[in-house]
């Protein structure tokens, strides 16, 4: 065996090396990864309950979401036709990039202000974001201190003033 290595020049001596290195790597990885995807992970302790979606027709609240997501899926797809035309000068085209992100945002916030008014124990609410108006619909009665929560939550949210915000009771 010593003559081998004495007979080898160094550049494939080295090279021998690195490559009976590199397998003992592989192998080691190899046996660690196998391992460890035959081991299952155990069940968990409480699992979460699923919280279904249901849809109830005489729900209000829910009906007027649908209409608003229809609504907002509307105004995108004409804002994309128009995007998509050849020709467009810049300014349209500047301006209806401007809406397209502007209606994005909106969605994003009535999102964000919908789970934050639920996670504040109203149950079913909704939120719809205008140009100049920031609308919340609260399903069931609200004292003074809810409107009051309720219009800093969604001021703090949308960036709006509180003179800009409507809350409504369903």
């Amino acid at each position: 065996m010593k003559q081998f290595f004495y007979g080898v020049n160094n550049r494939k001596y080295w090279l021998i090396i690195t490559l009976i290195i590199c397998g003992v790597m592989f192998s080691y990885g190899y046996r660690r990864i196998s391992r460890v995807n035959q081991t299952e992970a155990p069940p968990p302790i409480n699992p979460v309950p699923s919280i279904p979606r249901e849809f109830n027709p005489g729900d209000s609240l829910l009906d007027f979401k649908i209409e608003r997501d229809r609504e907002r899926s509307r105004e995108v797809e004409r804002i994309q036709s128009l995007l998509d035309k050849i020709g467009l000068s810049d300014q349209v085209r500047k301006e209806a990039e401007e809406e397209l992100w502007r209606l994005t945002q909106a969605t994003s916030k009535e999102h964000e202000l919908e789970n934050l008014l639920m996670a504040k124990g109203f149950k079913e609410c909704m939120a719809t974001i205008g140009r100049k108006m920031v609308s919340v619909a609260i399903s069931g009665r609200i004292g003074p201190d809810d409107v009051k929560n309720i219009a800093i939550t969604s001021a703090e949210v949308t960036g709006y003033r509180l003179d800009q915000i409507q809350i409504l009771e369903r």
